[in-house]
């Protein structure tokens, strides 16, 4: 038995059979043929529910890396599927491309991000998935399927948000776009104008989100604009390198896990203390100094205080509304938490299993600090989001099954009748995707 395989959260763990790494798509296709099912593809591990677990097979992409070439005139980027977003960012800037947008963490491989339909935040921006112009699939029988809009069009419709039940993809093309700067600006609002100016703010910006301490009165709002303005370079901390924010955050989780009553009055802290965060930089002889960064240094977030985490993406114009109760719950429900509520804009797509399909939405994201344990919290969140119409993230936790997804998604009998096309005998069906499927 090999050693344990982890999430980045660490809450889900696995025991199996075999760990496979291989280098080359050939490689792929030949272990699909011969591997102990069921055969699970780990990128990066930050997904929260289980879709990686397994006790055959669990194969990693960290050996196909790289952007493969570009296309300048379409602006487009052939990408093995195991790189990283954030190794992708200087790559493609080498070569004068961008992703049109990111999500605010970076350290997924590019196969996992686009799997589970994650996104960042923009009205009028799609998820990552949105952005994928085609891929290659090696599928249970080992064959390697080219996929786009013209060839295998149902595989490239229902793969873009597959999250690995119909093969594993070892390359992507992605739409990219020129080198572009972002600067961020913010702060503190009133969380009473945030929701009501939400709509207003998402029009008028690029990029606008918030987070909001549910015990709080202010939420830290962040945006993101295009300029003209110089970048300057941005030094990345090492994974697990704590920085000053990280350590606050990791104090006031472990206070608040072990004197609940004080969870009130740090969340009020950690609002006021935050505010310059979001402001977008710091004031210099009365002059505000912005963070002006290219987009791959502007998106992220380096998250080193570990969460397990639940997303619904509900109907946009509903996401104030949805917020609003989200937090009013989690106040008056007397269960210990700390981490804000995030608040995002996607814009609709037509792949046939992504929380966006053909629907404008806004995300809401729920956190619980990894010490602490989530299911209390997350149950009571999630009964309100699914009154809401809500589509959970595939890769963040929730308690969905067929039937559910039968309702939530028109697409849902097409999609799985052209997975048991593609995977007859149940390959990739651990026991997580055995119950969202309805095959257990």
């Amino acid at each position: 038995m090999t050693d344990v395989w982890s999430n980045w959260s660490g809450w889900v763990k696995a025991w199996p059979r075999a760990l496979a790494a291989p280098s080359t798509e050939e490689e792929v296709a030949e272990l699909l043929r011969s591997a102990v099912s069921p055969i699970r593809v780990a990128g990066r591990g930050h997904s929260f529910t289980p879709l990686v677990e397994s006790s055959g097979t669990i194969l990693t992409l960290w050996g196909l890396r790289g952007v493969v070439d570009h296309d300048e005139t379409g602006q487009t980027a052939r990408i093995k599927a195991g790189t990283t977003i954030q190794d992708l960012g200087p790559e493609l800037f080498e070569r004068g491309l961008a992703l049109i947008n990111q999500g605010d963490i970076d350290r997924q491989a590019l196969a996992g991000a686009v799997g589970t339909g994650t996104h960042g935040t923009g009205g009028g921006l799609g998820s990552i998935s949105a952005a994928v112009r085609g891929f290659r699939l090696a599928t249970a029988s080992g064959d390697i399927l080219t996929c786009n809009a013209t060839e295998n069009p149902d595989v490239f419709d229902a793969g873009r948000v597959s999250f690995g039940s119909l093969g594993v993809m070892t390359e992507i093309t992605m739409q990219c776009r020129p080198i572009y700067a972002l600067e961020e600006t913010g702060g503190r609002m009133p969380i009473a104008e945030a929701l009501s100016r939400a709509p207003e703010l998402r029009d008028a910006n690029r990029h606008f989100e918030f987070f909001w301490f549910p015990f709080a009165d202010h939420a830290l709002v962040k945006i993101l604009k295009e300029t003209d303005k110089e970048a300057r370079p941005r030094r990345r901390r090492p994974d697990g390198e704590m920085a000053r924010d990280d350590k606050t955050m990791m104090w006031a989780c472990e206070a608040s896990r072990l004197l609940p009553f004080l969870r009130g009055p740090i969340q009020k802290f950690m609002t006021s203390a935050s505010g310059s965060r979001y402001s977008g930089g710091e004031t210099v002889n009365g002059e505000q100094k912005t963070k002006v960064r290219w987009s791959h240094d502007a998106f992220p977030s380096d998250r080193n205080v570990r969460f397990n985490e639940m997303e619904y993406a509900v109907p946009a114009e509903k996401g104030p509304e949805c917020i609003r109760e989200v937090g009013e719950y989690m106040r008056k429900c007397g269960i210990n938490f700390l981490f804000p509520l995030e608040f995002r804009y996607v814009a609709a797509d037509d792949a046939w299993l992504s929380p966006f399909y053909k629907r404008d939405s806004v995300t809401i994201s729920v956190h619980q600090y990894h010490r602490q344990t989530y299911k209390e919290l997350f149950a009571g969140v999630e009964e309100i989001f699914r009154r809401y119409e809500g589509r959970p993230h595939w890769g963040k936790l929730h308690t969905l099954g067929a039937s559910d997804f039968a309702a939530l998604y028109p697409k849902w009998d097409d999609f799985c009748a052209l997975r048991r096309r593609l995977d007859p005998t149940g390959k990739f069906l651990n026991a997580h995707l055995k119950r969202i499927f309805g095959e257990e």
